[in-house]
């Protein structure tokens, strides 16, 4: 890889690293500190996402005027200000959960904006594959070292004052990351970025494949991140239990993702996603039927293995299809359209959550309800893929591109 590539690889790794450390607990923190109260952490989650997708916006309108190296900043920056907040509330950060969901959405949006770009600027196509790896790869080895550390900080003091200092530790690796951004170079755009006119685009079925794709991704992980942890945290009560486990569970995902890394090819691509899907399907399903530890530690194993899988080719997918659909504008044009359905599919993940959480009594029936249908919602994503480009199946035979590099 290039020079840029490597340094813009190094600061996702630090932003990743930040985020690691801040998030692998803060719905379990939320759930401490608003007494349990997962609809407002839901309604939370949705100012996030809402305010993630207007920064997408004001960074399309923000690139004409400064570098998007200072976006990325930006973006760091909020989600520093985000942990800052929390640290400077304690206690009453349940009374301003839901504006706290706009530093978090302003953050998240203005850091995967600028990213986007910058790979699609900087990383050539045949080697996205592995910079996306190396990014996946560098998110589990953190996912080795920090639960089981989170887990037993938290055990280790009373009340909140253990997430507390996990923040803050976060909040330094936010900071390196701004500081190396600087040596990234930058670009600005002539023109703003066409949003509305890509998104009224009809008839071309790269463009479509791709925002059908993303919006399904957007609804299942939005449930997923919402759920999951929280389910898993009413099952074990312990955090430090939870801690050794994800960790355990992130030294398989190093191993799995190695391994696919050496067998990944693009031709081959689609077969791997529909096994990904049918096992993803299945473990969702098991785990909607008998929502028991065991079962749950079976299936976060399955999750462990393949999930990273389905994030390899997901994002590969989605520069290659924006790199061919064309029509007139630019694949940092479709990058940027693409948070429009991402956002509308997380929005209306976390509104299904929202309306099975106040109508069911019990919250664990609810995640059930939630878990059969992203098992669903795999098996749709491959189907979509699959009748509307094929998995770029026939296009990489015609071409004579055998493999893609990943390692």
């Amino acid at each position: 890889m290039t020079k840029d590539a490597k340094l813009l690889l190094t600061v996702a790794m630090l932003s990743v690293a930040g985020m690691s450390i801040a998030t692998t607990f803060v719905n379990v923190f939320l759930i401490r500190a608003t007494e349990g109260n997962i609809i407002l952490m839901i309604l939370q989650n949705m100012t996030n996402f809402i305010t993630l997708l207007c920064a997408y916006v004001i960074g399309s309108k923000l690139l004409v005027k400064i570098p998007i190296t200072t976006i990325l900043k930006l973006g760091v920056g909020f989600m520093s200000l985000y942990y800052i907040a929390i640290l400077i509330l304690q206690e009453n950060v349940a009374n301003f959960l839901i504006p706290l969901g706009v530093f978090s959405g302003a953050g998240s949006g203005l850091f995967w904006f600028s990213t986007n770009l910058l790979i699609g600027h900087i990383v050539k196509e045949d080697e996205q594959g592995r910079y996306f790896s190396y990014q996946q790869i560098a998110g589990f080895v953190l996912g080795i070292i920090t639960p089981a550390l989170s887990g037993f900080i938290i055990m280790q003091f009373t009340d909140l004052t253990g997430y507390y200092l996990l923040f803050c530790v976060a909040l330094i690796f936010f900071a390196i990351a701004t500081l190396m951004v600087k040596r990234v170079s930058g670009f600005v755009v002539a023109k703003k970025i066409r949003v509305i006119e890509v998104l009224k685009l009809k008839n071309n079925r790269y463009w479509r494949a791709c925002k059908f794709f993303n919006f399904t991704v957007g609804l299942r992980m939005a449930i997923d991140g919402q759920i999951l942890m929280v389910f898993a945290f009413l099952i074990f009560a312990n955090e430090q239990v939870m801690g050794n486990f994800t960790s355990i569970n992130a030294l398989i995902s190093v191993a799995s993702a190695l391994w696919f890394a050496k067998i990944l090819t693009r031709e081959k691509q689609g077969f791997f996603y529909l096994i990904i899907a049918i096992l993803m399907m299945l473990a969702n399903i098991v785990l909607a039927l008998f929502p028991h530890r065991i079962i749950l530690i079976g299936v976060w194993i399955i999750f462990a293995i393949v999930r990273n899988w389905s994030d390899t080719i997901f994002r590969s997918m989605t520069f290659q299809l924006c790199s061919r659909a064309k029509d007139g504008f630019k694949q940092n044009e479709y990058l940027v359209a693409l948070e429009f359905p991402m956002a509308l599919g997380r929005i209306i993940g976390l509104s299904v959550a929202l309306v099975l959480t106040f109508l069911m009594y019990s919250d664990i029936i609810a995640y059930r309800i939630l878990f059969a249908i992203i098992g669903c919602v795999w098996i749709i994503e491959y189907i979509i893929i699959e009748t509307q480009v094929k998995w770029l199946k026939a296009e990489s035979k015609n071409n004579g591109v055998e493999t893609l590099e990943v390692i």
